[in-house]
This record gives C-alpha cells, sequence and structure tokens, in this order.
C-alpha cells in the first residue's frame, strides 16, 4: 500500500508536467524510486520470493520493452521510466486494472484532441509557434520552399529544429501524445479502486 501510494504521488505529478510542458523532471521520480524500493524489501523480507521474482521480471521485461522503444526513438524518455514504475506494482493483475485505467484515460482524451483537429494528421505551423508549444513533434522544417527532414528520433526532434531555426521558418508537425498522463492518470485510477472496493487487499500489500 505504502509503495503503491509513494508510486502513484510521482505519477500524479509527472502526468500534470507531461500535460503541461511534454517533459518531466527527473526529481518528480524520488517518491516512485522510494516506492519501488519498498514494494522490493517488502516482498523480500516477507520471504515471497515468487512474487518477488514476478514483480522483478515484470519490471524487466515491460522496461526492456519502452529502453528498446527510447533506443528507436519511438518513446521519449520519461514513457521509458514510466512503463518501469507502471510495472513494479506487487500485485500481480496491477499492470493488467492500471493498462485498462489508463485507456479510460486516453479515449476521451485523444477524443477532445482529435475533435479539436490537433490530432489529425501533420500541420505547418511557424517556428515562433513550435518553440512555445511543446505538445508538437516535429518532422521537417520548410524554409523558402525548401523542405528540410528532421530527426526521426523524438528525443531529438525537437532539439535539433530549436538548433536551426531561422526567421519565417514553418515547421510540419504531428501533435504528441501525453504517454506519461495516460500511464499516471491509469495508475491512479487503479490506485483509487483498490482503496475504494477492495481496501483489505490494497492494504495488505507492501
Amino acid at each position: 500500500m505504502y509503495g503503491q501510494i509513494l508510486i502513484a504521488l510521482s505519477f500524479g505529478i509527472a502526468a500534470y508536467q507531461d500535460v503541461k510542458e511534454r517533459a518531466v523532471n527527473d526529481l518528480v521520480w524520488i517518491p516512485a524510486i522510494a516506492g519501488a524500493a519498498f514494494v522490493f524489501y517488502s516482498l523480500a523480507a516477507s520471504g515471497n520470493t515468487a512474487a518477488l521474482e514476478f514483480d522483478a521480471a515484470r519490471v524487466l521485461l515491460l522496461g526492456g520493452i519502452a529502453f528498446v522503444l527510447v533506443y528507436v526513438g519511438m518513446l521519449g524518455q520519461a514513457d521509458f521510466i514510466a512503463l518501469a514504475f507502471f510495472a513494479a506494482d506487487p500485485f500481480g493483475l496491477g499492470v493488467f486494472f492500471a493498462i485498462i485505467g489508463a485507456i479510460i484515460v486516453l479515449i476521451p482524451h485523444l477524443g477532445y484532441v482529435y475533435l479539436s483537429g490537433e490530432a489529425k494528421g501533420s500541420h505547418l505551423i511557424p517556428v515562433e509557434r513550435f518553440l512555445k508549444e511543446q505538445k508538437w513533434i516535429p518532422k521537417a522544417t520548410v524554409l523558402e520552399g525548401v523542405r528540410h527532414e528532421v530527426d526521426s528520433d523524438v528525443n531529438k526532434a525537437r532539439e535539433e529544429v530549436e538548433a536551426i531555426q531561422k526567421p519565417g521558418m514553418q515547421v510540419e508537425v504531428v501533435y504528441g501524445v501525453p504517454d506519461v498522463l495516460y500511464f499516471g492518470g491509469g495508475y491512479i485510477i487503479y490506485i483509487a479502486y483498490l482503496a475504494l472496493f477492495n481496501f483489505g487487499l490494497f492494504s495488505s500489500l507492501p
């Protein structure tokens, strides 16, 4: 329970930062680190080797998949960290319920941005607007009719545009979904569900 609360605290702050800035400060994850450490310590101290090994394997599996996706530029670094903590929950079915929670957050949010037009295909916007709004993922720059593609790695593309920005430049962008919002919101919904409807189980967990 205490480990889950600490992880949920980090997720709440991280989700807010992801929506506002599309970036998450590393210090935000300190409570989650403490929570995950408490979970593993409690499982080890209780002698529940099977649960400890299962939890560690789940973190390594999801964390490993996320690391590969970050390495090839398909996910941001904060998404990798979020997925690792997502998997650290001590309840065997925790990830399953947290994913359901994430879907509950994802569907209305993506529906809203799609209806608003932001999530429909690519857009060509002035570089000044691009620099002010963190929600965009750049695909190319356009200056005096010449199109220049930028790095496909989402962790490098914005920095590249910032480095080559010029007056009159436009940026071809797509909407960048706030993955940490979905992971964090889903985890918090799952924890709230346990606390409200299955407190006996919730209080028995590390």
